[in-house]
């Protein structure tokens, strides 16, 4: 199929046009009209690339990507963000590819060689990675440029006593300005500091640290705690059995997607590499699929949900049921079951459960102490706002708690509840359990999963590489005192 310019143009433009409408299947129809077109857009490939991405229309996404790149190949920018994007889908050899040819063909830039060593430090190559987060170090044309680096290396290590590291980050961090457009390399430095800290046992300073990153990132990520509230309010007391019940189910689910439900950090993606390595499973990651999948629903209360099935039936809900397994297919393929641990299903379960109604709920739960620390020290990207205030934890840790037993009650015997500390402690019958929830056969030796191959994106990369340890369940009690505003917020004492 050929195509003039501007009609590729134009098929972009009511793409956009379908998305601003929520109309995904549109959408995705416009755009794939464009890549299929092969039309010389140049430089619009990038923004198809985006949009298809947006949608999660992988394969459009990272053709057009690689039609960017190839407008000028001279130029690192596109060739960066095609590396970014097979990142982004789950195709991390691919990037690592593109991170060879960058620092080839451009051996001096330092985000071509931070870009290959975060790469090969999901793929497990701890080794390489840390050699070429090390060169992108010493490249980077300042001491900000450099902290994305500094912070890799200082999560891939543990700081001893007379580590010369140690006093690199010190320095780092005193090197930064303290102003606004410095603010996101200044807290990264203090996120890279804490963990040196806390590896070297100063508790006090650790949490110092830590705090300040957070505090310096907090106005730049405003977090509306009361809006949380009200939105957990709103489906508690109105998402209830009887209005489950009367929603029609959506059909022709063939149940391959298994969902992982928990807090960030709170053992998710142990689980997740556990079922990863049952060979009757594909893969697994937090995907962001199923809200894009139900973008006609717009918006995720009972009154949406409900004015949505008016409108549509159960029609509908088979509608959302299939374009999400059509994502899953465009990120996996066709074969194999899928683990989705994508953050804040919670909030939307039931509308998950009625499209995908033979889909099965795994729900890890852990002290609010530990995923407090954990979350306090843990450089999130955007989405895990209130994790940058004591307080904003210790209430969203309550909505938590409030939409767990909602569900529970709701949605019965399709959710498995994991204790993570009962995990990590005494891990055969709960794998047994996990996999007859799952619906998998027992298979021997998934107590091993850290010798599974495979790319982890998440910030529990290093750790699912380990075998099963119980350490880190009491970790957080040094800094117990630390934590007082987010169980005065959470009101529950320390446990």
């Amino acid at each position: 199929m050929t195509a003039t310019k501007n009609q590729a143009a134009q098929w972009v433009n009511l793409a956009l046009e379908a998305f601003k409408a929520r109309d995904r299947d549109a959408c995705a129809a416009l755009l794939i009209q464009a890549v299929q077109s092969d039309a010389p857009l140049g430089q619009g490939w990038g923004a198809v690339s985006r949009l298809a991405s947006m949608i999660g229309e992988t394969e459009a996404a990272l053709v057009a990507a690689r039609r960017f790149a190839a407008v000028d190949p001279a130029q690192p920018g596109p060739w960066l963000a095609l590396g970014q994007m097979l990142a982004h889908h789950g195709r991390l050899t691919e990037a690592e590819t593109v991170g060879v040819h960058l620092t080839q063909e451009r051996g001096a830039d330092a985000a071509a060689w931070h870009f290959l060593g975060t790469c090969r430090a999901q793929l497990g190559d701890a080794g390489q990675s840390m050699l070429d987060l090390r060169r992108a170090v010493a490249l980077a044309p300042s001491p900000a440029a450099s902290t994305p680096s500094w912070h890799a290396i200082a999560e891939a290590k543990t700081f001893q006593a007379d580590d010369p590291d140690f006093e690199a980050m010190v320095a780092l961090v005193e090197a930064i300005p303290a102003r606004n457009e410095t603010d996101e390399a200044r807290s990264t430095a203090f996120y890279a500091l804490g963990k040196a800290f806390h590896d070297r046992g100063e508790a006090d300073r650790a949490f110092a640290a830590y705090a300040q990153a957070a505090a310096i990132l907090k106005p730049h990520r405003p977090y509306d705690a009361d809006a949380t509230d009200r939105f957990v309010e709103t489906v508690v007391s109105g998402w209830t059995a009887d209005f489950h019940a009367r929603l029609p189910d959506g059909l022709d689910d063939d149940g391959r997607p298994i969902f992982v439900l928990g807090l960030p950090r709170s053992g998710t993606t142990l689980v997740e590499q556990i079922l990863v390595s049952h060979e009757a499973v594909m893969d697994g990651a937090e995907l962001n699929l199923f809200g894009v999948a139900a973008m006609p629903v717009r918006g995720f209360t009972p009154e949406a949900v409900g004015g949505f099935v008016q409108a549509r039936g159960a029609a509908g809900l088979t509608g959302v049921g299939r374009a999400y397994r059509h994502l899953l297919d465009q990120r996996f393929g066709p074969d194999g079951r899928v683990v989705d641990k994508t953050l804040n299903h919670s909030r939307y379960l039931g509308l998950i459960a009625k499209a995908l109604p033979q889909a099965r709920f795994i729900w890890l739960r852990r002290s609010p102490g530990a995923v407090a620390w954990s979350c306090l020290r843990t450089r999130f990207a955007r989405g895990v706002d209130w994790s940058l205030s004591l307080a904003d934890m210790g209430r969203y840790f309550i909505g938590e708690d409030r939409l767990h037993a909602h569900w529970t009650a709701v949605l019965g015997d399709r959710i498995l509840t994991v204790p993570y500390e009962d995990l990590v402690v005494d891990a055969e019958p709960w794998i047994a359990r996990i996999l007859e929830h799952a619906g998998l056969p027992l298979r021997p030796g998934l107590k091993d999963f850290h010798l599974t191959k495979r790319a982890v994106t998440t910030a529990s990369f290093a750790q699912v590489r380990r075998p099963l340890y119980t350490t880190s369940r009491e970790a957080w009690r040094r800094y117990q005192s630390h934590l007082q505003p987010v169980f005065d917020a959470y009101g529950q004492a320390p446990h």
